[in-house]
């Protein structure tokens, strides 16, 4: 007793003698306004640790200006103070023990209107601002060249990078939506404006996770974060009219001719772009096909615990062959333009924002494709299979888009939204293909196809909520609506030679077929759900929701012979190649979850349950209809911990979620279009249900530019949808789908960046890796395919202020497949550099080069050169004020090394492409960049601030 007694009292003097210590340390002082002469009561002082920027205290100053901070230990702060309508006081304020107290005197807070004729600019710590989970930057602190796009602007900003498709990274995590002044610009696509608005437009960056529209509403914070950048513009741009056109021809015929325009008065914007181009420039951003058209092949389905989802599924009608963008595969020439309208009325409780596009491509292309299949059976050899084709694409879209909020009062909203598409492709198709077993020529295959397809699709959500007087209390309310029909015809022409095995020379049997193909579906999908929100206490909250959805599908696929005697195509039907089809899903879900949300700390577990009634009927042969039913259990769980005052984040999610079967793989259905490989549907296919982890964590510091991210996930599959696989001994390929056990996903993506700000150099470092298994079945064999690639890379860019650019990318992959059916492993790897730079002369010149060099190694005796050295460059001269006008010579692929190959492995397959592919150019561009805005005060501060008043 006698030690317990002493132990309290020596742990009481050590705290006393602690809290002693703390109240040493103080850092004193006084706001005031120099103008007036007038003390600042109430005013935000803030103290952060200068190494990392954590917060280590705040107050506010008192009614005659004074406040007192008191740091824990001695180190070197930040000290910020700030007011309204005053500009920002930063400062480094060192507290050692030889000075416990320091005494800064009278803050001198300058109002912004009278800030140009009396601040001394000294640091640009100010550049860069923390506001909650916000990070905002100061667009004028980081200089870039006249007339730069926002693309190099965020090239510039600590923790952000943008790589040459125009993806964009922010403080590790991929950018989803980039908004204009809080609103989407053409689509949520980034790269629509990152590549195409001014940099002098923006007046602040802010990067944040933006939650979900039910969350926000709600103040229930449900986990749900979306990496957004908004792009705050200057008060002088949204007053007038800025854009840019680009007009340019070169050799071998190539060009390429743009124009955007933006007209903004007050809170209406109004944008307008084309583009013609054969240089591979056929829209506006990387996401461009799933933000144009309808009916490109995928199906938009939604889980029984009410995830949405797109599958991509070959239907047939051959939709996919033109998606409105460019891969990279072949010749393009390109027509698109687009316009954009927004507005906001009744003191900004109305609310359009509104989108049409249109577009046109022509695209040929030539393939060489080259698989390697490991059969396992017989001496376990292994056959390739070759294929070389010339196809011609022509299609068109049009899609329009629409946004409308009504805020009915302070406490209800209205919102709906919409879209419509429509799409016509035609296409040809010749190609030559041959198999072969080890050094037997099996078979060969001259083929012809033809078809002309339409698609269309309708979209609509209305969403509707409600708060009540009791905070936390809401009710939200969203119906969704899918609609998709497409309609094809097509010719499928084969010549297919068997081969006898002991003479490559010898015909064994001949087969040919002559086909019309038919093609009709229609998609439609209703979906309801109802939420609300019961605040349990001020932390702990109970959220209960119900939804009912209906998911109908019908699929009419029919092949007509033709008769060799009257050369025409046959009305009746060739059953073994035709099918009927509708599959249809009522779907009732009903769930709770309970929340704990507590400073940093947002914790939640909960389910649902759900009843799902299958519906199949076979229209053609009425051999297959039948009736199911399920009844699921979706568990859920979710951690989520932000580190207070630092941008770091830990999260962990668990999910349980189904997803069904499509019409194509459900559908009973031998699909012929490749008569060498062909697809068969099942009926019996159960749904497959997933259990999903993932675990992520973040983390920003914003005075030294430096960020850590690390992330990953696992995806665990019951009755996964694979597939069974014959290979017959003439090397005819059969394949249906099939419910199987033990398959899983999983990834890991990890990075580090930081910045040697004296050596004017950023440096990232990233390692990423995804793994898989995979079970499916060769010649009734069971095979176990595991799949893991592997890259490393690293960045490195050095950036001399508006003078020199130069970044070097190195990264190198490595697959590693393995096949329980196959005696070896298949091991490949890759290795790519990207050079890339750019350098400003004297007189207005410019020159700028970037190399993309690709090593591969080889597989096989058959494969080809595919190594490629990508080298473009050009000069440039600007002239005009502010260097608005701009004559430019670009030479592509100087070396004319554009082979373009691409190459993917699983356990036993392997398959590698080489392609026609735009090649060496060379082209004269003249840009013109033009801007007017509105007269205006010009921003008093470019990055500040520690503000010095003149004596």
């Amino acid at each position: 007793m006698k030690r317990l007694i002493t132990s309290i009292l020596l742990l009481l003097v050590l705290h006393c003698c602690n809290n002693v210590s703390a109240q040493g340390f103080s850092i004193k002082g006084m706001l005031g306004d120099t103008l007036n002469a007038n003390k600042l009561q109430n005013g935000s002082v803030v103290l952060m640790r200068a190494a990392d920027s954590v917060l280590v205290t705040f107050t506010r100053s008192k009614t005659d200006g004074s406040f007192v901070l008191k740091p824990t230990k001695p180190d070197i702060y930040l000290f910020m103070a700030s007011f309204p309508g005053f500009a920002d006081y930063v400062d480094i304020v060192t507290v050692s023990k030889e000075k416990p107290v320091v005494e800064m005197g009278t803050i001198p807070m300058v109002t912004k209107s009278h800030l140009l004729a009396e601040f001394v600019l000294k640091q640009q710590i100010g550049s860069i601002k923390i506001k909650g989970d916000t990070t905002e930057y100061l667009a004028d602190s980081f200089k870039v060249r006249d007339n730069a796009t926002v693309e190099e602007l965020l090239k510039k900003l600590p923790g952000i990078q943008v790589n040459k498709n125009g993806e964009v990274v922010a403080q590790g995590e991929t950018v989803q939506k980039i908004l204009v002044d809080g609103e989407e610009f053409f689509s949520d696509d980034p790269a629509v404006v990152t590549k195409n608005l001014q940099a002098k437009a923006v007046d602040k960056v802010q990067v944040f996770d933006k939650k979900s529209d039910q969350s926000i509403f709600t103040g229930v914070d449900d986990g749900t974060r979306e990496k957004t950048i908004n792009l705050q513009l200057k008060d002088n741009m949204k007053s007038g009219y800025f854009g840019k056109i680009v007009a340019g021809g070169g050799t071998d015929e190539f060009f390429e001719n743009q124009v955007m325009l933006n007209a903004f008065k007050g809170k209406r914007k109004f944008s307008v772009f084309g583009i013609a181009s054969n240089t591979g420039k056929v829209g506006l951003g990387w996401k461009d096909k799933d933000k144009f058209g309808g009916g490109d092949g995928s199906e938009v389905q939604m889980s029984d615990d009410g995830f949405m989802m797109t599958t991509y599924t070959d239907d047939g009608s051959d939709l996919q062959s033109w998606s409105g963008n460019y891969n990279g595969q072949g010749l393009p020439t390109a027509w698109t333009g687009g316009l954009h309208y927004s507005n906001k009325w009744l003191n900004d409780k109305l609310h359009l924002s509104s989108n049409y596009r249109l577009a046109q491509q022509n695209l040929e292309t030539t393939n060489n494709t080259l698989t390697e299949t490991s059969l396992g059976i017989g001496d376990g050899g292994k056959q390739y299979s070759t294929q070389k084709s010339n196809t011609f694409n022509s299609g068109q879209r049009q899609r329009g888009d629409f946004i409308l909020e009504y805020k009915i009062d302070s406490t209800s909203e209205l919102k709906m939204t919409g879209n419509i598409g429509y799409s016509n492709s035609q296409s040809y198709t010749q190609s030559d293909n041959a198999t072969s077993r080890d050094t037997f020529k099996l078979n060969s295959n001259a083929r012809e196809s033809t078809n002309d397809a339409t698609a269309k699709s309708a979209n609509a959500t209305l969403v509707w909520k409600k708060k009540f007087a009791k905070k936390g209390r809401t009710i939200f309310w969203n119906v969704d609506e899918k609609y998709q029909e497409s309609y094809g015809t097509g010719i499928n022409i084969s010549d297919i030679n068997y081969y006898n095995p002991l003479s490559v020379s010898l015909v064994d049997s001949v087969k040919k077929i002559d086909q019309r193909k038919e093609t009709n579906s229609q998609r439609l999908s209703l979906t309801s759900k109802l939420s609300y929100t019961e605040p349990l206490s001020k932390k702990l909250f109970l959220e209960l929701e119900y939804g009912a959805s209906v998911n109908n599908s019908s699929s009419d696929k029919l092949t007509k012979d033709k008769d060799t005697s009257t050369q025409e195509y046959n009305t009746n039907l060739n059953n073994k190649y035709s099918s009927k089809y509708d599959f249809n899903v009522l779907t009732n879900t009903g769930g709770a979850n309970l929340r704990y949300v507590y400073k940093a700390y947002n914790i939640s577990f909960g389910g649902a349950m759900s009843n799902t009634q299958f519906y199949q009927n076979d229209r053609l042969l009425h051999v297959n209809t039948n009736n199911r039913n399920y009844t699921n259990f979706f568990p859920k769980a979710a951690f989520n911990y932000r580190v207070p005052g630092r941008q770091q984040n830990i999260r962990i999610n668990y999910s349980g979620s189904t997803q069904q079967p499509s019409i194509e793989q459900i559908q009973p259905l031998q699909q012929n279009t490749d008569p060498l490989n062909i697809s068969i549907g099942n009926p019996s296919l159960k749904q497959e249900f997933d259990h999903n982890i993932n675990l992520g964590y973040n983390s920003f510091k914003v005075l030294t530019g430096s960020y850590t991210y690390l992330g990953g996930g696992m995806t665990f599959v019951q009755d996964d949808i694979s597939r069974a696989e014959t290979i017959s001994s003439g090397g005819q390929r059969t394949y249906q789908y099939i419910n199987v056990n033990g398959n899983y996903n999983g990834y890991v993506y990890s990075g580090y960046g930081f910045e040697l700000k004296k050596l004017d150099l950023r440096i990232n470092f990233n390692l990423n890796a995804n793994v898989s298994k995979v079970n499916n079945y060769i010649n009734g064999v069971k095979n176990t395919s595991e799949n893991n690639s592997f890259t490393i890379g690293t960045e490195i860019n050095y950036d001399k202020e508006k003078k020199f650019n130069l970044s070097y990318s190195p990264s190198v992959s490595l697959n590693h497949n393995t096949a329980t059916i196959n005696a070896t492993t298949t091991d490949y790897f890759s290795y790519n550099q990207q050079l890339d730079g750019n350098v400003t002369l004297p007189y207005h010149f410019e020159i700028g080069s970037n190399v993309d060099w690709v090593i591969r190694q080889k597989m096989t005796a058959y494969d080809i050169n595919n190594t490629m050295f990508l080298w473009n460059a050009y000069v440039s001269k600007k002239m005009l004020k502010n260097d608005q006008l701009e004559l430019r010579v670009y030479a592509n692929d100087i070396l004319n090394q554009n082979i373009n190959f691409s190459r993917y492995g699983t356990g036993n397959v392997v398959t590698q492409q080489s392609y026609n592919t735009i090649r060496r150019y060379c082209l004269i561009q003249f840009i013109w960049n033009f801007s007017k805005a509105a007269a205006t005060t010009p921003s008093p501060v470019e990055g500040g601030t520690k503000i010095i008043i003149k004596n």
